[in-house]
């Protein structure tokens, strides 16, 4: 019905006009220099009318070729990025999959129209280090330095994780050293320091990194006290090894904290190395006589029936002591086997010479 309604108005509206053009057609006059020209004025309306519609199709026409332009464009981009995707994509399958040498040539092919050619440069990396190529593997991480230096972190992590797979652990140290600088606190550089220094035997920079390592979140706290634990009993080895003497030895414990020396395992380390050395044996007593008292640790009951004090009687008693607290144990009679002989105590009841 509206529509009806519009028609009929358009047409009621043409009639008139009509019949105003044709009780007076106007006249319109147009000159330029000496051209002049003359139409009806109605004439001169329709025309500058279609004029104005031809050019308007025309603009749509020419903004309608910038568009099928842009949208080409755009495919073309796209496929070129489709292109570089399946490439990088299949490099890193590649990768994987243990072919370096296609990952490479693959990942190399893909950098050129990839979003993250960061991505391409560290893994083609390290598909030139799996085939011993060492020299191409610093090309492509300088070439990744070039075109990401905000992921300086990622690149050195990448570059040290490389150097400690080929046993360049001076190269390591120093490239950590500098990341450590930018990221005192990144977990991976933590964790690869402590994979360098526990390969280099350096336990003393290990002492050093173990509360980073806590403070990271990396141990929690039962596990930092056994790594300072083991790191100890390494220092404790070493000294022995260089024959640095009881004063070497004795330096490290007394290094110690205190609620690690009472540690059975660390104090059974100490114990073992001093063995070697009479006038230790009195001191050694009384740290596993008061060991043992707190608590029952069979490898301290063994030590201590092989230091030989000047007052064997006294150790007696003292794991007689022990045997009444605990009971029967297997390494405590042998213990008391050891100490009794040497004591000579024969007339001893024949229990405490038992040896299991």
């Amino acid at each position: 019905m509206r529509r009806f309604f519009w028609i009929l108005l358009v047409l009621i509206f043409s009639v008139w006009i009509g019949l105003k053009i044709a009780d007076d057609p106007g006249y319109a006059l147009f000159a330029y220099k000496n051209w002049t020209m003359e139409m009806p004025l109605w004439f001169a309306v329709v025309s500058l009318i279609i004029i104005l519609l031809l050019f308007y199709i025309l603009l749509r026409f020419l903004d309608g070729i910038d568009f099928s332009l842009y949208k080409w464009k755009n495919w073309l981009r796209w496929r070129r990025k489709y292109k570089s995707y399946s490439k990088t994509n299949r490099g890193l399958v590649e990768l994987i999959e243990g072919r370096p040498r296609s990952a490479e040539q693959y990942l190399l092919d893909g950098v050129a129209q990839s979003d993250a050619p960061l991505i391409n440069y560290l893994s083609a990396a390290k598909a030139a280090h799996d085939e011993g190529a060492y020299e191409r593997r610093d090309a492509y991480l300088r070439k990744a330095y070039e075109v990401a230096p905000q992921a300086e972190v990622a690149i050195g992590l990448t570059q040290a994780q490389l150097q400690f797979d080929q046993g360049q652990l001076e190269q390591v140290l120093a490239t950590l050293g500098h990341l450590r600088s930018l990221a005192p606190k990144n977990a991976l550089i933590l964790k690869l320091l402590e994979r360098v220094y526990v390969r280099l035997g350096d336990w003393q920079e290990l002492l050093k990194l173990a509360p980073s390592l806590y403070k990271a979140n990396i141990v929690t706290g039962e596990q930092l006290l056994n790594l300072e634990e083991h790191i100890y009993q390494e220092l404790l080895m070493n000294a022995a090894n260089r024959h640095e003497g009881v004063k070497g030895i004795h330096t490290i414990w007394e290094s110690i904290p205190k609620k690690l020396q009472r540690k059975p395992a660390l104090l059974a380390t100490y114990v073992q190395l001093l063995l070697p050395y009479p006038e230790m044996a009195n001191e050694l007593e009384v740290l596993l006589n008061q060991a043992v008292k707190k608590s029952w640790d069979k490898k301290l009951v063994q030590l201590y029936g092989l230091l030989e004090t000047v007052d064997p009687k006294k150790q007696l008693e003292h794991a007689e002591g022990w045997q009444k607290k605990y009971g029967s144990q297997a390494i405590l009679f042998l213990t008391l086997g050891r100490l009794c002989e040497r004591a000579s105590c024969g007339g001893r009841p024949v229990s405490i010479l038992k040896i299991v």
